[in-house]
């Protein structure tokens, strides 16, 4: 046996114990925690069985790649559900995510919260099984190997496979198919640099196997979320295991082609809806500027709040400086705005849209943008102008919206989850009586608009609802708001760009999750309103009495 390697399986692995730095655990938490405790045990064990048997393997960073860092991405999944869990119920504790790191050590060290039995548990011969899926998958052996930049991670979509999602598990099943979307995305990264690394089954055992383990995990905690309001989904199990495939496959472009755009000259006009006679016809424009300060991220605070990167994709921002994934009303209330009255400390974002190029780094080579992301590729571009409207109702007056309300208008997946919930909404400055639903070309001395219209009928209790969209939703057809619901002013977002090309087959596009391609109709936006009492009293004012303020 190689006398170095024969040291580090002597050695083992030691991590951090996490036990010791979680406060007093509610009731409510507990099974949750100790599940995920218990994965923390079973994460260790597994890969102290792959050092043992890990003996003439790989280069000096074979240990580090296919065995230290693959358990640091799932010791870290396993601790943020542990905080996650904690923070439902009572406050999310803070510092667990230095715990994820482990080391090598004297293998007679306590090791995490391993019981007795656990560690006397002999180590087991590591195999590559074959996918679930029965799908062929490539022979993970030096053929993988030779080239990985050239390849990609393909795996088989979850969304498709669900169907009706109850509204009370939607949340924490959305936030489920965001982590199998980072999981791909960090395994594709990964894949990427790995070039040279490793031996025969380098790719199998540092990339594709902990991929499939939190793909596994996740899938788990989807089924288990329809499970407690409805009849859980049987045989999502098979779609944990990923493969290699063509690049192509899942490059950014891959769903994109000149007919998701349309020369807005070609777009019908569409029909005005009539105001009627009990209609509220004014409007109250915010003016909070157009992102120039560079208020960006990848969170979103109503759709995964405390998930840092929750949205998959970058999201600029105006109104609110603070705003991220860890935001509360407490903090957005407390915050500087870019809004020219203070009194309105409103959070509006939206997906940043990129121009794409020849000199753009393309996804279909492995390459990655500037923020590192593989999914949403070209140049970052801000809106010239940022409209914020707050408009009536067709058919009542208004009554004042409540503090913290949250707002989104649009699907993300609406490429997966089909055209429910999805309202793209683009037009050109000059033409802005034509509304598409793809990407509008526009002619010579016209630019792009983006237009996002809130559900404006609110339930009269909820802030936010299981599913982000029951406590308000949108007026029908003429205008009214179903019954049990009151309205409120609608907020209406248009944004406006001067500087998108108007040739090429994809010039540009909105950024979107790797499932979704970039595809238009995933555009979407979304507002949680912080205004003041009196000044929210003056929008409701200025609306129903008919003046734009």
């Amino acid at each position: 046996m190689d006398v170095y390697l024969s040291t580090l399986a002597a050695e083992g692995i030691v991590c951090p114990s996490v036990t010791d730095k979680l406060p007093d655990i509610p009731a409510a938490a507990k099974a949750e925690v100790d599940r995920n405790l218990a994965q923390l045990d079973k994460q260790l064990q597994e890969a102290n069985n792959r050092l043992a048997t890990s003996a003439g393997q790989g280069g000096p960073n074979f240990i580090q790649n296919a065995i230290l860092g693959p358990l640091a991405d799932k010791r870290a999944a396993a601790i943020d559900r542990i905080a996650i869990a904690i923070g439902r119920v009572a406050e999310r504790p803070t510092g667990l995510d230095d715990l994820a790191g482990c080391s090598l050590g004297d293998s007679a060290a306590p090791s995490q919260e391993a019981t007795p039995t656990d560690q006397a548990t002999p180590p087991e011969q590591t195999t590559t099984a074959p996918p679930a899926t029965g799908s062929a998958t490539p022979d993970p052996g030096a053929g993988q190997s030779a080239d990985p930049a050239a390849q990609t991670i393909v795996c088989p979509n979850v969304a498709d496979k669900l169907s009706d999602v109850p509204a009370a598990a939607k949340a924490e099943v959305d936030r489920n198919l965001a982590q199998l979307d980072k999981q791909l995305q960090e395994a594709n990264n990964r894949l990427a640099t790995s070039k040279g690394q490793g031996g025969p089954n380098f790719i199998q055992n540092a990339i594709l196997g902990p991929l499939a383990d939190k793909r596994a995990a996740a899938i788990d905690r989807i089924a288990i979320a329809i499970g407690r309001v409805a009849e859980r989904p049987t045989g999502l199990d098979d779609l944990a295991t990923c493969s290699l495939g063509d690049s192509a496959q899942n490059s950014a472009d891959a769903g994109l082609s000149a007919d998701d755009y349309v020369d807005i000259r070609d777009v019908p006009k569409a029909e005005q809806p009539q105001a009627g006679e009990n209609a509220s016809t004014g409007t109250y424009a915010s003016l909070c500027g157009t992102n120039r300060d560079g208020h960006s991220n990848t969170d979103n605070l109503i759709l995964a709040p405390g998930m840092s990167d929750g949205a998959q994709l970058r999201q600029d921002y105006v109104g609110n400086m603070s705003t991220d994934a860890f935001s509360t009303n407490e903090s957005l209330a407390a915050a500087d705005t870019t809004c020219r009255t203070g009194d309105d400390r409103s959070a509006y974002f939206w997906p940043t849209l990129r121009v794409r190029g020849s000199d753009d780094e393309s996804a279909a080579e492995g390459d990655t943008n500037a923020e590192g992301d593989t999914n949403n590729v070209g140049t970052p571009v801000q809106p010239t102008s940022v409209k914020l409207e707050y408009r009536g109702n067709l058919t009542s007056e208004v009554t004042a919206a409540p503090r913290f309300l949250r707002m989104i208008s649009g699907d993300a997946r609406a490429a997966s989850n089909g055209a429910e919930n999805a309202r793209p909404t683009f037009t050109c400055t000059g033409f802005t009586d034509r509304l598409t639903d793809k990407y509008p070309i526009c002619p010579s001395g016209s630019d792009l608009v983006r237009v996002f219209d809130m559900p404006s009928c609110w339930d009269g209790q909820n802030l936010d609802s299981a599913d982000h969209r029951t406590h308000l939703v949108f007026p029908d057809e003429t205008g009214a708001c179903p019954s049990g619901t009151e309205a409120v002013p609608q907020l209406r977002m248009t944004l406006t760009y001067d500087d998108v090309p108007t040739s090429g087959d994809v010039p540009f596009a909105v950024d979107g999750f790797a499932s979704e391609q970039n595809d238009p109709s995933t555009d979407h936006a979304g507002a949680i309103g912080v205004m003041s009492h009196r000044l929210m009293n003056t929008v409701v004012r200025c609306i129903n009495n008919g003046k734009n303020c």
